[in-house]
């Protein structure tokens, strides 16, 4: 076994025990608290959902929905991502995702209007059944539509639908609505009735369709069944292009001028508004818990209304405050894919039911007054909107100032003094300073996204204005902090400190509960619901990337004082830090980064030792990384399901099955974003400019700097440049093979550590080749040996041989 093996081996036997035993404290301490008994007692009264679409908490008023006006002072409340498979979600994909307990939607057509839902028909079957399997099983989600119909069913639970939407949710896999279903009544009165009955009876699960609302121009349409459902019946005829729809009349010329006859959001919302105060009449004084959500949009993207009141499982009140669940960790946050776990755990039903991806919805504390409550989530819904007005916008600008960087880089860093008198007039000095200011801006920025959080720019009259010059503050901010201390005398102080102020700031972020991750432009947006909490895929990019450089810095500066050892420990310490934190369940939650960050790491602290990198070492540090994840993963999964993050559901879906779909769709998504011209400008760009500065247009075989770069000096001045480089390329090859965002891991890793790596370049120039050393000479930084070869006074001897190497 080689040296490097043999001595990385306890260390990395370690760092699994260290990071395991991080994990294994949170199941101790939730052991150590009687847990409540999720699934095992139901709750006393009858369990009611009332669902609807399009309603959000800007629709609330007191006089015009006094219902829901009244619901949002006595319960709890909160906002809730209603995405589904797409973006936009249409009513039954709404009630599907009920039905499922996992996101699912009906067939997309090419109008992409939503289906107008239907009452089932004398046979029983829900319209367009068909069409809803076939849609669930295109997709990888693993959605399995008529799982809680047949659950219900199994238990022999008394059921009673109301209107179509509950017979969809309510259905059993053949597409038969279980229990009773009940035509939805006309008046509100009628359907005071039928709850009232339906209660009166003993129905242990009540679900209402209560509406829709629908934005002007985003109507739902009538449409027939895409394959027939019945066996013997004649399909009907499908409409052919530029046809005349059901109904006679003309297809519009222009999308939404339908609108001019289409009723307004207010007039929806007040019809919505006496359903529900026709279901809250119904029930009386019975101790029912009701469930009134939004499921999902109503033709644009935007947080919906949820609200609950009634006992919930803990023995708590859903009542004054918020609501969240262990899908989400959000105070006031939630998803349509936690309604059925919720039903499910308050009919004491949750442990017949699969894996689910949802959690239950529980009562959290709030603030005190219903009006606060409310108005913190009117305050979510409108970040939500805006940050998803201006991420588009500012990622495209970013990779156009990237892409200038590298061309300008490509110029300026390439190019040679003409002449001795360009030497000593330092002709070049300006294009240098300016180059180096330019990369510390850019890749300050990535970080900037982040922390614009922390000004609350979406309540200004102009939001995105006000973006961008909060941004451009933090990155003002930054930037002059790189350039002001001591450490600008360091050829990798100033980029050290702005990948210092990038791993500080997510890895604090994560500790505590990702506020800035949640609705950053490069962070995880609660209405696309693809991560709450956490360490999302661009933040472990960022992160690593930046930690690596850090890790350099330090290791440099210990290295350049004959501490060998004391560097090889700044730098496990400082990946094994980044490690823990990023797949903690209770911090990073995340699954592909551990194993990329801890290779990475063991890579570049063989190089600071000295030895040479092997594959036999990546392969070992790579299995030790998967092991870090799964243990994480199962310890999460012990823990109660309420509890659990998607570290442990997806612990769970192996358990049941359900990996190759999970894997179906992670590599889905990495083939659809490798078409992202954003993302491969950043990341060929990077590459290129990588390789052409550090080889230079004649590269010696072997060598990282070649004999015609002007660069080739800052080798001997920073020996680590070259193992930080693969090893932040090996770790960002990885995150982009593990993780579902694919190339967006490698372009954003790109967009942090390549400008550190041009403004440290081109501070090298500065110091060394315009201020008259030249190429050649290579000097070192103020007060360090000029060649590793040759030490200080009082120094460890680093000889060549023992340089580090990658």
């Amino acid at each position: 076994m080689p040296r490097s093996l043999r001595a990385l081996v306890p260390t990395l036997l370690t760092a699994l025990v260290a990071v395991l035993g991080v994990g294994a404290a949170v199941p101790a301490a939730a052991a150590s608290t009687p847990a409540p008994a999720v699934g095992e007692s139901p709750v006393p009264g009858p369990v009611v959902l009332v669902g609807v679409t399009g309603l959000r908490w800007d629709d609330v008023g007191s006089l015009t929905t006094p219902a829901l006006w009244e619901l949002s002072r006595g319960g709890s409340v909160a906002a809730v991502a209603a995405r589904s498979v797409t973006t936009r979600a249409c009513p039954a994909d709404g009630w599907l995702a009920v039905s499922a307990g996992a996101r699912a939607a009906d067939l997309p057509v090419e109008d992409r209007t939503c289906r107008t839902l239907r009452e089932p028909g004398e046979a029983g079957e829900v319209p367009g059944w068909q069409d809803y399997l076939t849609a669930a099983g295109a997709e990888s989600y693993g959605a399995r539509p008529g799982m809680l119909g047949d659950v219900l069913a199994a238990a022999g639970t008394p059921v009673v639908g109301i209107g179509p939407g509950a017979a969809i949710a309510l259905a059993d896999p053949d597409g038969l609505p279980v229990g009773e279903h009940l035509r939805a009544p006309t008046t509100p009165r009628a359907l005071r009735a039928l709850v009232r009955e339906a209660t009166a009876e003993g129905a242990g699960l009540l679900v209402v369709d209560a509406g829709q609302i629908r934005d002007p121009g985003y109507a739902t349409a009538p449409r027939l069944p895409s394959t027939d459902p019945t066996p013997g019946a004649t399909a009907a005829p499908v409409e052919e292009e530029g046809e005349a729809p059901l109904g006679g009349s003309e297809a519009p010329d222009l999308p939404g001028s339908e609108s001019i006859v289409e009723p307004s959001r207010a007039q929806q919302a007040v019809t919505v508004d006496e359903r529900v105060a026709a279901v809250l009449d119904g029930l009386g004084n019975r101790d029912a818990t009701v469930l009134v959500v939004s499921l999902a949009d109503s033709g644009r993207s935007v947080l919906q209304l949820g609200a609950a009141v009634g006992p919930a499982t803990d023995g708590r009140l859903y009542d004054e405050n918020l609501l969240t669940s262990g899908s989400t960790r959000q105070p006031g946050v939630v998803q349509t894919t936690d309604v059925t776990p919720t039903l499910l755990a308050l009919l004491g039903l949750l442990d017949d039911a699969p894996a689910l991806p949802g959690a239950e919805i529980r009562p959290v504390p709030g603030p005190e007054s219903g009006a606060a409550r409310v108005g913190m989530l009117l305050d979510a819904q409108q970040e939500a909107s805006a940050v998803v007005r201006v991420s588009g916008t500012f990622s495209a600008r970013l990779v156009l100032a990237q892409a200038a960087l590298f061309v300008a880089a490509a110029v300026v860093l390439t190019r040679r003094a003409r002449s001795g008198t360009d030497r000593r007039t330092g002709a070049l000095r300006p294009s240098l300073r300016a180059l180096q200011v330019l990369a510390l801006a850019l890749g300050a920025t990535p970080v900037a996204s982040f922390l614009v959080g922390l000004v609350p720019w979406w309540r200004a009259d102009r939001p995105v204005t006000a973006f961008w010059w909060v941004l451009l503050g933090w990155v003002a901010v930054i930037t002059a902090l790189a350039l002001a201390g001591p450490w600008r005398r360091h050829v990798l102080g100033p980029a050290g400190v702005v990948s210092a102020v990038t791993v500080v700031t997510l890895l604090a972020d994560a500790l505590t509960g990702s506020t800035l991750v949640i609705d950053a432009p490069m962070g995880a947006h609660r209405i696309m619901a693809a991560r709450f909490y956490g360490m999302s895929n661009q933040a472990f990019a960022l992160v690593t990337a930046a930690g690596v450089l850090v890790a350099v810095v330090a290791a440099d500066a210990l290295l350049r004082r004959g501490r060998r050892r004391a560097a090889v420990a700044a730098v496990v310490l400082t990946g094994l830090a980044i490690a823990v934190v990023d797949g903690a369940p209770q911090w990073g939650a995340d699954f592909g980064g551990p194993p990329a960050i801890l290779v990475a790491f063991a890579m570049l602290a063989i190089a600071v030792a000295g030895r040479r990198v092997s594959w036999r070492v990546v392969l070992l540090v790579g299995a030790v990384g998967t092991a870090v994840v799964l243990g994480f993963a199962w310890l999460d999964w012990l823990r109660p399901a309420a509890d659990q993050t998607h570290l442990g559901r997806f612990f769970a879906t192996v358990l049941d099955g359900g990996l190759w779909d999970v894997l179906g769709r992670k590599l889905s998504a990495n083939l659809r974003l490798l078409t992202s011209w954003r993302y491969l400008v950043l990341a060929i760009g990077g590459v290129a400019l990588t390789w052409l500065v550090l080889a230079g247009p004649r590269s010696r075989r072997g060598a990282i700097m070649g004999e015609g770069s002007p660069l080739e000096g800052l080798q001997r001045t920073v020996p680590l440049l070259r193992p930080a480089v693969a090893a932040t390329g090996v770790a960002l090859t990885i995150g982009f093979l593990m993780n579902d965002s694919g190339i967006v891991v490698l372009a954003l890793g790109i967009a942090v550590s390549v400008p550190c790596l041009v403004a440290a370049a081109a501070q090298w120039r500065l110091e060394h080749d315009v201020a008259g050393a030249g190429p050649d000479r290579a000097g070192a930084s103020p007060g360090a040996p000029a060649d590793p070869a040759t030490p200080a006074a009082g120094t460890e001897d680093v000889s060549p041989a023992d340089a580090p190497r990658a």
